[in-house]
């Protein structure tokens, strides 16, 4: 059995036109990349509004320490976005990560409201729920896009998947900043505005992560 082989004319014109990729840092190291604007993020609510009201009775371990804690998981969320934007290099517990995320804002709200019975005022529902739902989701916008530029240069199989990493990761480190200016434990209103946005960040990362990947070279 023979195989026909291209003209020489069509061989050289391929190999000409072959150009190497440029080399993708490991996940880590871009992901250090990110680490600034996480960190500006993360301080910056309570350093442009104050310290919420409460931080006597809650202590530097359950409003600094829990905050911490949410930015630590927000990164490495990061880090496995960067890596499941490889081909081949996939997290295979991905879906578990999403979930593992959303237990870890639940149970900072519940540690929170077991310290600090906080509620918002009487007629103030919306107001507080505006500010702490769309104020958060504007600010993490920003370093979703920039997380997403960076997985899709490596041409991600699961994009979806990538990016509701990416955002929920983002969706963490902005509320672990906003968590400490915020008045309010109540989990209503924490759930209904704080948690929210994470999940809405998420959900932003995955619409992005799709539409940015399909769009033609």
């Amino acid at each position: 059995m023979t195989t026909e082989q291209p003209p020489a004319e069509l061989r050289r014109a391929i190999v000409a036109d072959l150009v190497p990729a440029p080399p993708i840092a490991p996940p880590l190291r871009r992901a250090l990349l990110l680490l600034p604007l996480a960190l500006v993020l993360a301080v910056l609510p309570p350093i442009v509004f104050g310290v919420r009201r409460d931080a006597g009775a809650l202590g530097p371990v359950l409003l600094w320490g829990l905050s911490l804690v949410q930015v630590v998981i927000g990164f490495l969320l990061l880090v496995a976005a960067l890596r499941e934007a490889v081909p081949g290099r996939a997290v295979p517990f991905s879906p578990g990560l999403l979930v593992s995320g959303l237990a870890a804002a639940l149970a900072v709200t519940w540690l929170t409201w077991s310290e600090s019975l906080t509620v918002v005022p009487p007629g103030r529902v919306l107001f507080f729920w505006r500010i702490c739902f769309v104020s958060p989701t504007l600010l993490g916008l920003p370093l979703v896009f920039v997380a997403l530029w960076l997985a899709l240069r490596a041409y991600p199989l699961r994009p979806a998947l990538m990016g509701a990493l990416a955002g929920l990761g983002v969706g963490l480190v902005t509320d672990a900043g906003w968590r400490t200016f915020c008045h309010v434990a109540d989990p209503r209103h924490v759930v209904s505005a704080h948690v929210a946005a994470v999940v809405a960040l998420s959900v932003a990362g995955t619409l992005m992560a799709v539409g940015l990947r399909r769009r033609p070279d």
